[in-house]
């Protein structure tokens, strides 16, 4: 009834909608106009930034092939006989022309000692120190090289054991790289730099025993560990504590352990120098030592050792696990002592609290803290390197005997002289004793896969119906000439091939000139 008796209120709101409808499409229309014009000058913008200039083609590049195993020095600084290093560096034409010319091409082997406390924060020159241990120029004059073309150049070097390892430490780094630098015919220049990695493994020994005594009391400590620990990885540490219990006439005085802890420590130690900008900051001839502490692992224990009372002096017993990286942020460093005056060191600090008891001797279940107590601390010297594994030094690898050789078979001769090992070779008859011979016929079969069966000839079908020489019974090899006794080839003696037909042998004799001469080749039958 609404809409009847109201008609106007309806079409007053058509029309209100009407004109928000109109409103939102001009404002719309304003909005994609604004929104447009903002696009393009972004886009105008865009277009502006990406339009650079054009990219410089490098005409080649270079690529480092590495033929002998990774760089490892065994043993210490002092007795390391080094490390053999070869490869072959290879240089890939990109020039689109498939033609590049080099007139300067050669390559070094640089070490360099970072500092991270120079003496001038921002001089490159006061925090990196460069060293070249090697320098390779493999081209004294200009030359081409094609695109197709394998262009190796081989190269090698002996790395002697006194360089330090590749280290990264707080303080400072000891990095190794090949750099290469190289200039064509154009004037441009190709660089190329690919990093060395340096270790040091010294190899494992006995476990190494160690003592400590703490005055004024009778304790003295025995640790027993081994001589050589590597970043990744536990090694047991095995402490005995005697001297703990002090025995009077009455009474008796004793220490027990409460806890146990050890930590490890890293310990840096770096020289910065100066250049030659920066000599007037430091007096001359000297230097800043800067040195850092950095504790990797450490535990406690608080139980888990045998306690013994009754032996002369007493014993304490204690076995534990130690490590260097107990957390994933703990990254240890090897040992190293370079010239250049960085230095990283390790130790293992144990430290040890005990108290001390009154126990009467006739009841010695009746024990009574005196409230004294004592921290026992000892440290232990640590050489971490990395694992030596079953390699071994280049200088120790045997080289094969003349006995370890297999034999081989001869040569063949010639008759040059001039011809190496087997020139002037002779060539003479065989003289000697008959050899063994066996004639063998090959048996028929009907398959064409199964390999051919022989057998041995009976003698008796071998000489069917052929002409017989008289052979003498002998064959004394003192008499002169030849042996009479033939060798049989093919189920014929060399002798009767040469004989002559019997059938020709009586014409002959015959003596009848007239008669024409019959030449008989004895062509006989198969058997």
């Amino acid at each position: 009834m609404d809409h009847l008796l109201h008609p106007a209120r309806k079409d007053k709101k058509r029309d209100e909608s009407n004109d928000r409808d109109s409103r939102k499409e001009k404002r719309g229309s304003l909005g994609i106009h604004t929104t447009t014009k903002s696009k393009d000058r972004t886009s105008k913008k865009d277009s502006a930034k990406a339009s650079p200039g054009l990219k410089s083609v490098v005409p080649g590049k270079f690529e480092m092939i590495m033929e002998s195993p990774p760089a490892i020095l065994y043993g210490s600084t002092t007795y390391s006989s080094g490390s053999l290093l070869s490869g072959r560096l290879k240089f890939d034409v990109v020039d689109p022309s498939g033609e590049v010319t080099l007139t300067n091409f050669n390559m070094r082997l640089q070490a360099t000692t970072t500092t991270k406390k120079p003496i001038s924060k921002e001089c490159a020159d006061c925090a990196n120190k460069h060293e070249t241990l090697k320098e390779w120029k493999f081209l004294s004059e200009p030359k081409s090289f094609l695109k197709m073309r394998d262009n190796q150049f081989p190269w090698s070097y002996l790395l002697e054991g006194r360089f330090p390892a590749t280290t990264h430490s707080a303080l400072g780094s000891i990095t190794y790289a090949f750099l290469v630098n190289a200039t064509t015919s154009m004037g441009e220049t190709i660089t190329f730099t690919h990093p060395l990695l340096v270790h040091r493994a010294i190899p494992p020994g006995p476990d190494k025993a160690s003592i400590r005594i703490f005055p004024p009391t009778n304790l003295t400590g025995r640790a027993t560990m081994p001589q050589i620990v590597h970043p990744i990885g536990k090694f047991p540490v095995s402490l005995t504590l005697s001297g703990i219990v002090e025995k009077k006439s009455e009474s008796q005085t004793r220490w027990r352990l409460k806890k146990m802890m050890w930590r490890i420590e890293e310990n840096s130690k770096v020289k910065s120098l100066p250049c030659e900008k920066h000599k007037h900051k430091v007096s001359e001839g000297k230097a800043i030592q800067h040195t850092d502490t950095k504790q990797l692992g450490s535990d406690e224990m608080k139980t888990g050792w045998k306690t013994d009372f009754d032996t002369i002096g007493g014993e304490i017993m204690l076995e534990f696990e130690a490590q260097l990286s107990t957390k994933p942020t703990h990254k240890a460093s090897c040992d190293v002592d370079s010239a250049s005056g960085l230095e990283v060191k390790h130790n293992l600090v144990i430290e040890l609290i005990v108290a001390e008891e009154f126990v009467p001797n006739r009841n010695t279940n009746l024990i009574t803290p005196t409230g004294a107590a004592r921290v026992l601390r000892m440290q232990f010297a640590l050489t971490v390197t990395e694992r030596a594994g079953m390699g071994i030094s280049w200088d120790d690898e045997m080289p094969p005997m003349y006995e370890d050789v297999p034999p081989s078979p001869p040569g063949y001769g010639n008759a040059d002289k001039n011809d190496g090992a087997f020139g002037g070779a002779i060539i003479e008859e065989y003289n000697g004793p008959d050899l063994e011979y066996h004639d063998l016929e090959q048996l028929p079969t009907n398959d064409p896969n199964e390999p051919p069966r022989y057998r041995e000839r009976d003698p008796a079908d071998i000489n069917a119906g052929l002409p017989m020489r008289h052979r003498p019974l002998t064959n004394d090899p003192d008499e002169s000439g030849p042996s009479q006794i033939r060798q049989r080839l093919g189920g014929f003696r060399l002798d009767e091939l040469e004989a002559e037909p019997a059938l020709r042998r009586q014409r002959e004799n015959s003596g009848d000139s007239n008669t024409e001469a019959v030449v008989d080749y004895a062509e006989g039958t198969a058997n």
